[in-house]
């Protein structure tokens, strides 16, 4: 179902289990960014109706996730920081085209990736990690990560021709495969 083309580079789980605080500290930071997305895409056209609905309910979801991740940091007293970055997302989003409505397109193709990538990390992160609270909980986002990304699939098909978005679909996973065997294995959500 994913559009992935590679799976996660292996180190990357010891990694994170090794450094579950910087990964929580980073996870929170990621539900807040894609909150932003949506509000950003929802404010960028206002007349896509679909795009407006379907960002609406998106970035209340996100926002509930940022939350509830909160709660973890804070449960287990976490000093919560700033956020350093995503050099995962910055390297995608610098194959965008710059021009409409291509633009656009690509704006929900890399943020349907992006929601596949993080699916798949979370799903990691649930099978194995040993606190049972947090595994349920990674377990469940995965399968709404999952929904989100058939949801930018299906925007882009709405708005664009199928052959169109597959096409640039294959494009964009072709890049995003470059990236992520090139990543460190950063104990962050797409490190």
């Amino acid at each position: 179902m994913l559009c992935l083309k590679c799976e996660t580079n292996p180190g990357w789980i010891q990694s994170a289990l090794n450094n579950l605080e910087s990964v929580l500290i980073d996870h929170a930071h990621c539900e807040k960014k894609a909150a932003a997305t949506g509000l950003s895409l929802l404010s960028t056209y206002p007349e896509k109706m679909e795009i407006n609905m379907k960002m609406a309910d998106l970035v209340e979801e996100e926002i509930d996730h940022y939350r509830s991740v909160l709660k973890f940091i804070e449960k287990r007293n976490i000093q919560f920081t700033r956020d350093t970055g995503d050099p995962y997302v910055k390297e995608l989003l610098t194959h965008l085209h710059n021009n409409e409505p291509e633009r656009l397109l690509d704006r929900l193709l890399t943020a349907g990736i992006i929601e596949a990538r993080s699916c798949e990390r979370l799903q990691l992160l649930a099978e194995n990690i040993s606190d049972p609270e947090l595994k349920s909980f990674y377990q469940a986002l995965s399968s709404s990560e999952a929904g989100h990304y058939v949801t930018f699939i299906k925007l882009a098909k709405l708005y664009f021709p199928e052959e169109k978005v597959n096409r640039r679909l294959d494009e964009l996973t072709n890049i995003e495969r470059e990236i992520v065997v090139s990543l460190p294995d950063h104990p962050t959500m797409h490190g």
